[in-house]
């Protein structure tokens, strides 16, 4: 395995970690960490109080710049690993997609957003679809 192949799975793996961790700080028990995160990213301008009402505005920037992430990537796949090896491109965007639907439907659903399950399922549906196997086309 080359350094490269090495860092990036271990950034891939940080990433996750920290999207569960960010998944699970929803869950009354574990605000604490989320209070954390919240003191950090708006110190020094906001305090942020102890009862850990989620600022709005913040989590639609995190998910908005997740969402637009996991969008680059799947372009990303589509234009330069598709090309070298399909299967591979492929494999790539199933297993970001599981994790991410997985990931993001647990957590709604233990928030009290079940219906958010259905709208991920379009997602989850498209990055499926673009990323199936194609068949040859030169025969």
């Amino acid at each position: 395995m080359t350094p490269q192949h090495i860092a990036m799975r271990r950034s891939g793996t940080a990433l996750v970690a920290t999207g569960v961790l960010f998944t699970l700080t929803a869950l009354p028990a574990l605000h604490s960490l989320a209070h954390i995160f919240l003191t950090v990213a708006y110190w020094p301008i906001h305090s942020v109080a102890a009862d850990i009402t989620v600022p709005a505005p913040l989590l639609l920037a995190i998910v908005g710049g997740l969402t637009a992430g996991l969008g680059a990537m799947q372009w990303a796949l589509g234009t330069y690993v598709v090309p070298i090896s399909p299967a591979a491109a492929a494999k790539v965007a199933q297993i970001t997609a599981w994790v991410w639907f997985c990931t993001d439907s647990t957590g709604s659903v233990l928030v009290g957003a079940p219906l958010n399950v259905a709208l991920n399922i379009s997602f989850l549906l498209l990055i499926l679809w673009s990323s199936r196997p194609q068949p040859d086309e030169n025969p």
